[in-house]
């Protein structure tokens, strides 16, 4: 089926795989210095590739699938309790949710075979979860325009996301939600199995080759990160 969430802790893409959205920092050249028999190389590129490409269904899958790649490598490695996952689950359920309407609204004609076990099998189960914390930040309070702010918030996270570093950081979400969002996920963190251990997100989705091949041609960005290799 089409692969989610790719291990980005075993190394980063070459500078020159960087998308256009990479931090500035990533946009440094490797330059060579004539006199010397080493080559400097600038740093090494940061943020999700592809969340911003001119075909909203891959930066819909993009968004979508590196929103779960920074939940599930903060899962593994960050050291987090479960209302920690829980609170960045929140924060990043709107960008979720719209990522996930957005591959659904814009499924290519050709891959209608598969449409429905991609939506039910293979975001759905992430997608419900995120509609749950969504449910949850309305719950406690949260506007339509705090949603667009935590989405924006998220989203630029994703842009700048330092892939050394096994915790995502979101500096954009505004200090005034800090309780409401606290309150958000420890509602969610009460009601909803924890990430690292919710089956369904561990559940077989079944064979989606056409999806696959898709994603791997069309998509370079996500092609690069591992999503639409076969599981």
């Amino acid at each position: 089926g089409a692969s989610v969430i790719a291990d980005d802790t075993a190394g980063s893409p070459s500078p020159s795989d960087a998308s256009p959205t990479s931090a500035p920092s990533s946009q440094v050249p490797a330059t060579t210095d004539a006199r010397a028999t080493t080559t400097t190389v600038g740093p090494e590129p940061t943020g999700v590739p592809g969340i911003d490409d001119p075909n909203a269904f891959c930066a819909a899958w993009a968004r979508y699938s590196g929103s779960l790649q920074a939940i599930g490598v903060a899962v593994a490695f960050g050291d987090l309790t479960s209302l920690d996952v829980a609170r960045l689950e929140v924060i990043g359920a709107a960008a979720l949710t719209d990522a996930v309407n957005g591959i659904g609204s814009r499924w290519p004609a050709e891959l209608v075979g598969e449409r429905s076990i991609v939506l039910a099998g293979v975001v759905g189960p992430y997608a419900r979860r995120a509609e749950k914390a969504l449910a949850a930040l309305v719950a406690a309070g949260a506007t339509e325009d705090d949603l667009a702010e935590l989405r924006l918030a998220w989203l630029d996270a994703l842009r700048y996301r330092d892939p050394a570093m096994p915790v995502i950081d979101v500096p954009g979400v505004p200090a005034r939600l800090g309780n409401l969002i606290e309150a958000a996920a420890r509602a969610f963190d009460e009601g909803v199995t924890p990430f690292a251990q919710d089956p369904s997100l561990a559940a077989s989705a079944g064979d989606t080759p056409a999806t696959d091949a898709y994603l791997a041609t069309t998509c370079p960005d996500l092609a690069s990160s591992g999503v639409g290799d076969a599981i």
